[in-house]
């Protein structure tokens, strides 16, 4: 507290009360800027994931989003054949939902929607996170039970997923692990 009160003095003392006022607008506007840079390119920790789930009647609905280097093993254009190959498998683990979760089989839940934002393209990600939006029809909802997060035994870069449910019975948030890759409802 009293470094910012001298901080202060400083300023008042340096500036006429007119500049003092405007020093301290810029610095406002500066740590407003930089704030919302940091919102708008959301959560980036290497390793760590998020996914929301919704259960409302036959309707399952997951959207992933994702650190690209934990799929990846890289955040950059690929550099070389290995990491176009890598850039490509993943592109086809992406066209197949169930190397991402699993729900309960009882649940017949299959896949109606799936779609991955931003496209992958060869020339490689210029972005920071990959997001999956995954959509089930399940004829026996009543039969979900758990879901199972495959996303970890083809992605060894990942390593939690935060996981927001919210079912007919009630809202969760837990954090799901690769040791125990599965969320009971």
């Amino acid at each position: 507290m009293a470094v910012r009160v001298f901080f202060i003095q400083i300023i008042m003392h340096l500036f006429s009360p007119h500049r003092a006022a405007v020093v301290r607008a810029c610095v406002l506007a500066c740590l407003t800027a930089a704030t919302c840079s940091v919102h708008a390119h959301g959560n980036h920790t290497h390793g760590h994931g998020t996914v929301r789930m919704q259960a409302d009647g036959t309707l399952l609905t997951a959207e992933f989003d994702l650190p690209l280097e934990s799929l990846l093993g890289f955040d950059h254009p690929p550099q070389g054949a290995d990491q176009l190959t890598v850039l490509r498998a993943l592109r086809e683990r992406l066209k197949q939902p169930e190397r991402f979760i699993a729900p309960t089989a009882g649940a017949q839940c299959v896949v109606t929607a799936s779609q991955v934002s931003p496209e992958l393209t060869d020339q490689g990600p210029e972005i920071e996170n990959l997001r999956l939006r995954l959509s089930y029809r399940c004829e026996q909802p009543d039969e979900l039970q758990s879901i199972s997060f495959t996303a970890f035994e083809g992605h060894p870069g990942l390593k939690q997923l935060r996981l927001q449910w919210k079912g007919p019975k009630g809202r969760k948030t837990v954090t799901v692990r690769p040791r125990f890759p599965a969320v009971v409802f």
